[in-house]
């Protein structure tokens, strides 16, 4: 195993099976992650965050990164992740996201669902979290309740996990406890998945013929149907995602 990324005798099989999980992955990120809050399956339409808010970027949150969606938001970001220097000072000084400049999230579109799901709730008719209640001394409300899960945002996330069990033999399950250091770990080894996993999924970061003919025949719906249930299950202790294995 090389920096998280497993050996096999059957490269062929692995390539393969990396190599559609990944590509999987990644065409659901990029082509779900901007309507995250577009659910029409809900009763409840989902508020957007309160403008020019950024509680739980500035706050000391953990989350659960894992290979899988890292490299997904790396390849999606690249461009700017490349600019970045690898220490960033500023957020060393700060404990603030690296990602949160001069106010703004640089990668707002396409930031990790764990981020996407501190889902905003009405308070006194106007958007509420967690994080600003927190702030602002607010009691959390039970409205917000009604709105738990009414984002694809879960979905996605289910479905993240899902495409991690189906890589585990070939992909460790490597957890990132912030998000620039999943994608500086990208930055560094992203050279070690196979050339031919790598060709498709740049197709698909690009638009290309071939990614363009996969997310064309890509099964979003049952997809976020998919992820969503496994997101679910998980909550109520019906399965678990350990050490890759689910059970």
């Amino acid at each position: 195993m090389k920096n998280g990324i497993k050996s096999s005798q059957n490269s062929v099989t692995r390539d393969g099976i990396l190599t559609d999980a990944l590509c999987r992955a990644l065409i659901i990120k990029k082509g779900v992650c901007p309507d995250r809050f577009d659910d029409p399956g809900m009763e409840k339409e989902q508020l957007a965050c309160p403008e020019h808010c950024h509680a739980c970027c500035t706050s000391s949150a953990t989350l659960d990164l894992t290979a899988v969606e890292t490299l997904t938001i790396y390849l999606i970001n690249r461009e700017i992740i490349h600019v970045m220097d690898e220490e960033t000072i500023l957020q060393n000084a700060s404990g603030y996201c690296p990602f949160l400049i001069v106010d703004h999230c640089i990668i707002n579109t396409y930031k990790p669902t764990a981020c996407q799901m501190f889902m905003p709730f009405a308070h006194e008719g106007k958007p509420m979290c967690a994080y600003l209640a927190e702030e602002t001394s607010t009691a959390r409300q039970d409205s917000a309740a009604a709105y738990y899960m009414n984002s694809n945002s879960y979905a996605i996330h289910g479905y993240m996990m899902l495409v991690q069990h189906d890589v585990y033999n070939y992909l460790s399950q490597v957890c990132f406890k912030h998000i620039f250091e999943g994608v500086l770990w990208w930055k560094k080894n992203y050279t070690l998945l196979p050339h031919s996993t790598r060709v498709v999924l740049e197709s698909v970061v690009n638009e290309e013929v071939a990614g363009v003919q996969r997310m064309d025949t890509f099964k979003y719906e049952d997809s976020l149907q998919a992820g969503h249930q496994a997101y679910t299950d998980v909550l109520a202790g019906d399965k678990v995602y350990a050490q890759g294995q689910l059970t």
